[in-house]
C-alpha cells in the first residue's frame, strides 16, 4: 500500500518547479496559488478559476509534468494569504520535512477554510518565537523596514533617473576651474589670473585687491586684517587681466561703466577656493576686489574663538536660548559670520530645523538649509524670511539685518518661539540697540525679543618667534599703566622695501602671525530692558551694563596684552580709546 503511494506521489523536484511558475509575475498576474498535492494530482486555488490566464498556466502545466490539475474557487483574502511570501516558505518546509499531504477529500470549503486558519496560526506562532520579547514601537519598525530594505545601498541605482532631469543652467553656475587652467598655460595674462588667487591661499588672505593707478596696476592682500602691496603689473596689462578675471567669474566683459557681482569657483593645491567677485569702475580702470569665502568648518569652535571664559559662557548660554533674539555687530570682516556659525555648529543635530538666509553662503554646514539671496530675482533677507517662517524652522539665522521690515519680521519670529541669530552694523551692544530704535523697530519689541547683544573686532595676534618685551613707561603707556598692566610686547615689523633679508619665518617681517577677538558680550537683563523700553540713550545702556559687569572691547583687548598675546598698539587701532 505504502509503495503504490510512493510511486503515485508527485515528485518533490516537480513540485519546486511548479512552485516556481506560479510564484513568478505570470502566475501573481493570473491570480492562481499552489494549495497542496495528491495522488498523482496537484491543486490549485484562484479568484478566477475559468480566467485565460489561470487556464494557460493549468494546461502548461498539464503538458509538462504529465499531471492532473485541479482549480479551486478562493475568495480575494484567501489568495493574498497564501501568496505572501512567509506562507509560502512554511509550506515548503512542511514539504521538505514532513511530506506530509492533505487529501483531496479534505479540502471542501470549510475545511479549506480551515487550513488557511492553521497556516495563519503557525506562521504567528513562529513569529513570536523569532521576535524579541519586549514589543517593538511604531518609529523602531519605520526604521528596521528602512534598513531591512537597504534603501542606503540602493540609492545609487534606484534614483537614475533623476540624472535625466538635471538642469543644465545650475550645472554650469557650479563650474571648477581647475590648476590646469590657471597655471598651465601658455599665455602670460591667463598664468597671471592663476598666480593672484594662488597666492590668496598661500598668504592666508581674506581678500584680493586689484586696482589699476596712473602708471601700473598694483595687487594687494588683506593679511590678518592689514592690506599688504604684494605684487605690481605693468599697466599695458592691467585691462587684459581685468578681462580675464571678469571671464572667470562669468561677468560682462563689454560692460565697464557700471559694477558687478560675481563668484569664482577654482582648485587650488587639490581645495576648491570660492571667491566672491565685486567690480567697480574708477578714473584709471575696473577695480577688483575678491573676498575669499571659507568654506572650512573646522575652525569654527567657540572654544578657539573666545579665550574669556565668562565670556564664553554667556555666548553659549544665550546661543542655546529655546527662543529669542541674538544679535552680532561690528564692522564688515570682523569675525561675526564666523561666531554665529560656531554657534550654529554646536546646536546642529537631526531633532533641530536650522536655516539660514545669507548673502553669500560663506560656510557650508551638513544638515543646515541655507538660503543665498537673489535680490535680482526678488529674493532679499525679508522675502526669504517669511517664507522661512512657513517651513517650520526651530533656529533661524538672518545674515545681516539692513532694513525694518526685515528687523520687524526677526523680532517677530522670536516672540513666536523660534531662536534667531542676525549681525547688525554697529560699533558696540549700547548702539546696537539704539540703531534698532532709528530703522523704527517699536521699543516694546526690541525689549520683549532680544536676549543678549555681542559686539566683536579682531586684531592681530603677535608673533611668538620674533616679538620682544620691555618694561611699561608710566609718562609713554599711560593706558597700560592704568590698567595694572606691568610688562609689554613689541612687535618686529621690518620694512620689506629696505630689507628683505633675514626676514622671520614665521611672520615674514609683519611682526604677527594670526588673530585674535575681542567680545563685549551684554546679556538683556530686567534693568537693561526697562531702559531699551524708555527709549534710553546709548551712553545711559552703555552704563547700566557696565554697573553689570559687561566688559567692554577695549578692557578685553587689555586682558589679552597683559597675557602678552598683542601688542596695546593693535588694541589701539581698532578699539575708540573712550570707551
Amino acid at each position: 500500500m505504502n509503495s503504490d503511494l510512493k510511486e503515485n506521489k508527485v515528485e518533490e523536484t516537480n513540485i519546486k518547479k511548479i512552485k516556481e511558475i506560479l510564484s513568478s509575475d505570470r502566475g501573481v498576474n493570473a491570480g492562481i496559488v499552489f494549495i497542496s498535492e495528491a495522488q498523482n494530482k496537484v491543486i490549485f486555488g484562484a479568484m478566477n478559476p475559468i480566467y485565460s490566464k489561470v487556464l494557460e498556466i493549468v494546461d502548461e502545466i498539464k503538458e509538462k509534468f504529465s499531471i492532473e490539475v485541479e482549480v479551486k474557487q478562493i475568495t480575494t483574502e484567501e489568495w493574498e494569504k497564501w501568496n505572501t511570501e512567509e506562507i509560502q516558505q512554511t509550506k515548503t518546509n512542511e514539504l521538505n520535512n514532513s511530506n506530509k499531504v492533505l487529501p483531496e477529500e479534505k479540502l471542501e470549503n470549510n475545511e479549506f477554510k480551515e487550513a488557511i486558519k492553521l497556516k495563519d496560526k503557525e506562521i504567528d506562532d513562529t513569529s513570536l518565537q523569532n521576535s524579541d520579547k519586549k514589543p517593538k514601537s511604531l518609529l523602531q519598525e519605520i526604521i528596521s523596514n528602512e534598513l531591512s530594505n537597504n534603501l542606503k545601498d540602493k540609492q545609487d541605482d534606484k534614483f537614475d533617473f533623476f540624472e535625466l532631469d538635471e538642469n543644465p543652467e545650475e550645472d554650469e553656475e557650479l563650474d571648477i576651474i581647475e590648476d590646469s587652467e590657471l597655471e598651465d598655460a601658455d599665455d602670460p595674462v591667463i598664468k597671471a589670473a592663476g598666480s593672484i588667487l594662488s597666492t590668496c591661499s598661500r598668504l592666508k588672505a581674506s581678500d584680493i585687491h586689484a586696482e589699476p593707478l596712473e602708471d601700473r596696476m598694483r595687487i594687494r592682500y588683506r593679511i590678518d586684517g592689514v592690506l599688504k602691496e604684494v605684487y605690481s603689473l605693468p599697466k599695458a596689462k592691467s585691462r587684459a587681466i581685468t578681462s580675464r578675471i571678469k571671464v572667470m567669474s562669468k561677468l560682462d566683459i563689454a560692460e565697464k561703466r557700471l559694477p558687478q557681482d560675481g563668484r569664482i569657483r577654482c582648485r587650488i593645491n587639490d581645495v576648491i577656493s570660492d571667491f566672491r567677485v565685486s567690480t567697480l569702475p574708477g578714473k584709471w580702470g575696473e577695480k577688483i576686489v575678491l573676498r575669499a569665502l571659507q568654506s572650512d568648518s573646522s575652525m569654527l569652535d567657540l572654544d578657539k574663538l573666545i579665550s574669556s571664559k565668562s565670556e564664553l559662557s554667556m555666548v553659549r548660554d544665550m546661543g542655546s536660548s529655546p527662543y529669542g533674539i541674538f544679535i552680532v555687530v561690528g564692522p564688515t570682516g570682523s569675525g561675526k559670520s564666523t561666531t554665529l556659525y560656531s554657534i550654529l555648529n554646536e546646536r546642529n543635530t537631526p531633532d533641530v530645523n536650522i536655516s539660514t538666509v545669507e548673502d553669500p553662503v560663506e560656510y557650508t554646514l551638513d544638515g543646515i538649509h541655507q538660503v543665498q539671496v537673489i535680490r535680482e530675482k526678488g529674493l532679499d533677507f525679508s522675502r526669504a524670511l517669511r517664507s522661512l517662517m512657513r517651513q517650520d524652522p526651530d533656529i533661524i539665522l538672518v545674515g545681516e539685518t539692513r532694513d525694518k521690515e526685515t528687523a520687524q519680521t526677526a523680532m517677530e519670529a522670536a516672540l513666536t518661539g523660534h531662536m534667531v541669530f542676525t549681525t547688525l552694523h554697529a560699533n558696540d551692544t549700547a548702539t546696537a540697540i539704539t540703531r534698532l530704535s532709528e530703522m523704527g523697530i517699536p521699543p516694546y519689541l526690541v525689549g520683549s525679543s532680544v536676549i543678549g547683544v555681542m559686539a566683536q573686532r579682531l586684531i592681530r595676534k603677535i608673533c611668538p618667534k620674533c616679538s620682544t618685551t620691555r618694561q611699561v613707561d608710566k609718562e609713554k603707556d599711560h593706558l597700560a599703566f592704568e590698567h595694572n598692566i606691568s610688562t609689554l610686547k613689541e612687535a618686529n615689523v621690518v620694512d620689506l622695501s629696505n630689507n628683505s633679508e633675514n626676514l622671520c619665518p614665521v611672520c615674514n617681517g609683519t611682526g604677527y602671525k594670526g588673530r585674535l577677538g575681542l567680545y563685549e558680550v551684554m546679556k538683556v537683563n530686567d534693568p537693561i530692558r526697562e531702559l531699551i523700553m524708555k527709549s534710553s540713550t546709548a551712553d545711559v545702556i552703555r552704563s547700566c551694563a557696565s554697573d553689570h559687569g559687561v566688559k567692554s572691547l577695549l578692557s578685553y583687548g587689555l586682558d589679552l596684552v597683559k597675557d602678552g598675546l598683542t601688542t596695546i598698539e593693535e588694541v589701539e587701532r581698532v578699539c575708540l580709546l573712550n570707551d
